[in-house]
């Protein structure tokens, strides 16, 4: 068997452990596809407009957040359970927001304030907590290699300075920065939880 194949049924049984989690929780956590929702649809639509055609995948390639509900593409059945799964994990860090502070706070800070394009500083920190998670989720299911690939930093750093998210932090050093750091307190997370090797017996 191979190290993939490892990981997807490793995924697959952590992912449905997680959607236990999410509705058995006193506020259940709902997973929906995103198209059937008209909202989704028009929010599609306005952020074509705002990043002059730069954002042009929400329906079909994001996952978008808001309260106690996780809105997924139309294909998200069909994902990779490591894809799921690390994502999953990622939204469920925004759903723990939205209960931190509530609605109003999380719509004028992570929309608007200080500015809803180019130096969204909330918007970057909010983010940030979320993809801090998937480090560790891809950490903990793939593997530390997995986590420091330069194909997934170099996707970060494209998601927070490009049009995804408004290009909501223009600053790739910043965002390289926040990965090393991340990277490092993951490495003792996962360090700190490993089975420690009893000491030979003394003959």
């Amino acid at each position: 068997m191979t190290v993939t194949h490892i990981a997807d049924r490793r995924a697959r049984d952590e992912l449905a452990r997680l959607m236990e989690r999410f509705a058995r929780r006193p506020r259940p956590i709902h997973v929906v596809k995103k198209s059937a929702y008209w909202h989704q649809r028009a929010a599609g639509a306005a952020l074509f407009a705002v990043t002059f055609g730069g954002q042009h995948k929400y329906l079909s390639h994001y996952v978008t957040t808001l309260g106690h509900t996780i809105y997924v593409p139309d294909d998200f059945d069909d994902w990779a359970p490591t894809r799921a799964l690390e994502i999953l994990r990622h939204e469920a860090v925004h759903v723990a927001q939205f209960e931190r502070y509530g609605w109003v706070v999380m719509v004028l800070f992570y929309g608007v304030l200080p500015l809803p394009m180019g130096l969204a500083w909330f918007r970057a920190r909010f983010e940030w907590e979320a993809y801090e998670e998937t480090l560790r989720a891809v950490a903990e299911v793939e593997g530390l290699a997995a986590a420091r690939a330069p194909a997934l930093r170099e996707e970060i750093v494209r998601r927070f300075t490009g049009p995804d998210y408004g290009w909501m932090w223009p600053f790739p050093r910043t965002i390289e920065r926040w990965i090393d750091e991340a990277l490092v307190k993951i490495e003792g997370e996962l360090a700190q939880s490993e089975p420690s090797t009893p000491s030979a017996e003394k003959r």
